[in-house]
């Protein structure tokens, strides 16, 4: 028995691409499949590793200006210590030639919902010259609380027949505003 050769390439032909349909098409299609997952995978890592390193590099910024931090923290207190401030202000005064005769807490805000931010208010007695007073204002403002003056009055006795002498302090009284979180 002699096989047609045409025939029987055309035959083996025939099965090879039945086979190839059937069994190699859909195994290529799972592969291609499996291939995008995989390309999925590495995005979401690529991503993932670029943000683990971009947290990492952001934590060793922040632990550089750990001083600055502080500061942030000194100016914007968690809760308002009367003790640290009113210590703070008598520091403050003798530095600069100021007496402190009494502290008066006028009003503790509480947070608002646009703000976290509770604004404390004082009024202070003070006794001393201008020169002083304007040294101890100057270096409350500029300190690393945020401290706000808001407004300060004295009064000066002017000299008079009984006593011709000029009184250089004077009695003042400051209204400043603390600010704390």
């Amino acid at each position: 028995m002699e096989i047609d050769k045409p025939i029987a390439i055309a035959v083996i032909l025939f099965v090879v691409l039945v086979l190839a349909f059937y069994v190699v098409l859909p195994k290529y299609k799972t592969f291609q499949d499996f291939l995008v997952k995989l390309g999925i995978k590495e995005a979401e890592f690529q991503g993932k590793s670029v943000y683990f390193v971009e947290v990492t590099n952001t934590y060793k910024e922040l632990m550089q200006e750990q001083e600055s931090l502080k500061k942030i923290e000194t100016a914007l207190p968690d809760k308002v210590s009367l003790s640290m401030l009113v210590n703070f202000l008598y520091k403050k005064s003798s530095e600069n030639g100021v007496i402190i005769k009494q502290i008066n807490i006028s009003k503790i805000s509480s947070p608002s919902k646009e703000s976290a931010i509770k604004e404390t208010k004082l009024s202070l007695s003070l006794f001393g010259s201008y020169e002083a007073f304007k040294k101890f204002l100057d270096s409350v403002e500029k300190s690393a609380r945020l401290i706000e003056s808001d407004s300060f009055s004295f009064y000066v006795t002017p000299p008079s027949l009984e006593n011709p002498v000029i009184v250089e302090t004077f009695p003042i009284k400051l209204d400043i505003k603390v600010y704390s979180y």
